[in-house]
Order: C-alpha cells, then sequence, then structure tokens
C-alpha cells in the first residue's frame, strides 16, 4: 500500500468543502477529519476521535454496510484504487439522515492501514429524488384506480402508455393484453373498418386537432350496447412539435341512459300538460256552462232533467280524460292512437 504524504497535503483535507475523515481498516476507528465534516454531522474533532465509521450510520443501514465491507474485501481490488462506493445514508449527532455519496481511497496514515473518505452531502438531491418518486407512484396509482381509460401513443400509433383499466378492456374485447409498443387496434379483434377508422382518429391529432368522440361497443359479457366519450389530445415537445397522441375514454353509458330517461320524463309532462289544457278544458267549460242554466230556484223545472243528463256525459268526459293523464303518467309508450291529440 503506497504511503500518501498526507502531510504536505493537509490543504486538500482540511479546507475540502466537503466532509472528509479517515479511518483505520482493521477498527473502522476515525483517525482524522475534516472541519467541513464537523460542521455537517455536529460532532467534536475530539467526538469525531473516540467514534467510529459505523457509528454514523443508522441502525437499519448496520447490516448493508457490513455486506458491502465483506463484499469489498473480497474483490481483490487494488490499494491504491479510488472507490465510488455510491450513495449511503448516515445520521448527524441531532439524529438527521443525511444521504452522502462516498468516494474513498486506501492510504497510510501514521503508518495505520487507512482509508480515507469523502462523503459528498446529496442529501437535497436525494430528497427530491424521493419527492419524484413519491409524486411519480401516487400519480401511477390513482390513474390505474381510476375507471377511466387512459392510453398514449407515439407518432406510428404504437403504445407508449396504458392504464390498468384500458388494458383490462381491450383484453376484454379481444383476449389479448396489448403491450407497450404494440401497433393500437391493429390486431386481432378488430375488423379493418374499426382500424381505418381509429387511424383516421389518430390521424386527425397528429395535426394539431383537438377534439372527442362517442364511441359504442358491445359488451362481450352482457351483451349491451356501451358507450363511451373519447378525448384526443396532441402531445408536444417543448418547441411546438407533436410526438404523440393523449387519449382519454370515460364511460357515459349510464349518463347517457339518464339523460334519455329525463327527455322522456319531459315528453310525458309535455302530454300531460297538453292533455290538461286542451282535453279537461272543453268538458269543464262545458259543465260550467250548464251548471250556469239549471234552473237552481226551481229544481223540478223540467228542463233541469235534460240539463242533468248532459252533465253525467260531460261527467264521464271528464273521467276519461282523467285516466287517460294517469296512464300517460306511468307510460313511456306516446305511439298509442289514443295518446295523439
Amino acid at each position: 500500500m503506497p504511503d500518501h504524504p498526507l502531510a504536505d497535503l493537509s490543504f486538500l483535507f482540511d479546507n475540502n468543502p466537503n466532509p472528509m475523515w479517515i479511518y483505520e481498516i482493521a477498527s473502522f476507528r476515525i483517525l482524522k477529519v475534516n472541519q467541513a465534516a464537523i460542521e455537517r454531522y455536529g460532532y467534536s474533532e475530539m467526538e469525531f476521535l473516540t467514534m467510529s465509521t459505523r457509528d454514523l450510520r443508522p441502525k437499519e443501514e448496520m447490516d448493508k454496510f457490513n455486506t458491502y465491507q465483506r463484499q469489498r474485501n473480497a474483490s481483490g481490488l487494488k490499494p491504491q484504487s479510488i472507490i465510488h462506493a455510491g450513495v449511503w445514508k448516515h445520521q448527524n449527532k441531532n439524529g438527521e439522515i443525511i444521504y452522502a455519496e462516498i468516494t474513498c481511497q486506501d492510504v497510510k496514515f501514521e503508518n495505520i492501514e487507512c482509508t480515507a473518505v469523502v462523503a459528498t452531502d446529496v442529501t437535497e438531491k436525494m430528497r427530491y429524488q424521493e419527492e419524484l418518486m413519491w409524486t411519480k407512484n401516487s400519480l401511477e396509482a390513482l390513474i390505474n384506480n381510476t375507471e377511466d381509460q387512459i392510453w398514449s401513443l407515439d407518432k406510428d400509433s404504437r403504445y407508449v402508455y396504458m392504464n390498468k383499466a384500458y388494458r383490462t378492456r381491450i383484453a376484454d374485447l379481444t383476449g389479448v393484453e396489448p403491450k407497450e409498443g404494440d401497433y393500437s387496434y391493429r390486431h386481432t379483434g378488430y375488423n379493418k373498418e374499426i382500424i381505418d377508422r381509429w387511424i383516421g382518429y389518430y390521424g386527425r391529432v397528429l395535426t394539431g386537432e383537438r377534439y372527442s368522440i362517442i364511441n359504442e361497443s358491445i359488451d362481450p359479457l352482457t351483451q349491451q350496447v356501451l358507450s363511451f366519450e373519447i378525448s384526443f389530445n396532441p402531445i408536444y415537445k417543448v418547441k411546438g412539435e407533436i410526438t404523440g397522441i393523449g387519449c382519454f375514454a370515460r364511460d357515459i353509458t349510464e349518463r347517457l341512459k339518464a339523460e334519455k330517461a329525463i327527455v322522456d320524463q319531459n315528453e310525458r309532462l309535455r302530454h300531460i300538460a297538453s292533455l290538461t289544457s286542451h282535453e279537461l278544458r272543453r268538458p269543464v267549460a262545458s259543465m260550467l256552462g250548464l251548471i250556469n242554466i239549471m234552473d237552481r230556484g226551481n229544481f223540478y223545472n223540467p228542463d233541469n232533467k235534460e240539463i242533468i243528463e248532459h252533465l253525467l256525459t260531460v261527467g264521464n268526459e271528464i273521467d276519461e280524460v282523467i285516466r287517460l293523464i294517469v296512464d300517460k303518467t306511468f307510460t313511456d309508450d306516446f305511439s298509442n292512437e289514443k295518446y295523439r291529440l
């Protein structure tokens, strides 16, 4: 092992902006530490010199550390080799976790076989990456837990991304689950007409058009018609070049049924209002007219008998109109001749 003249290069150690220390290989005991390590880890120089490198690690990292040391010892690296050991979790005096990117090299210090360590603090970088990963995983979970279908394609209409709902839907329709890199809709389960139609849909997007359609398909399990509202959106590079297609499909079958029910109900109400306005008003007007001409001073006037008979006829007409209104309230059948005015 070469004898590095650390004393002659002490300024590179003492004034290095990154934390550094030298530890004895046999015991992992820290023999020297620089000012940057003292400031970042919170231990005084005297405290550092009573510690081993194991003391800088949280307990959950010890198995990983021991395994790494065994592998390093068995690797047969040349003593002068600079080792890039990757990113490790350290812990400062206050218990704060520090992510340190470790670079080290074996040296002789005070005639002892040692390792010199540079611990570049990458805590902010790692936390940022963890936040990005957490955001990505949360977004992925959100996308895959929705029943809406989401997929994206490249300019050749090959799948780039598909959420779980879309994969399941295509697998149900075709019997084959799509994979990234497959051509969208150009596989078993779709006839030429459907394929050509979707090529047209995707082609419109690649010209920059953003639009929506309503697409119908047959549920293979229930054989019912399902309606999907599908949005097509171009995906742009920073410079404005279209690089792909983003698609979003939502099952609107129940919504359309509800809208149709509302339309039907409004139609019934319109017919009922029309019946009330026209069919009921006439016999009621007749009844009021007959009542007005009755001889109420002399009930036994022979003319009253004829008026009463007319009132019975008008009453039957009113009863028939009321029955008709009740029937139309509880039926969707407006085609019957008796419902036409």
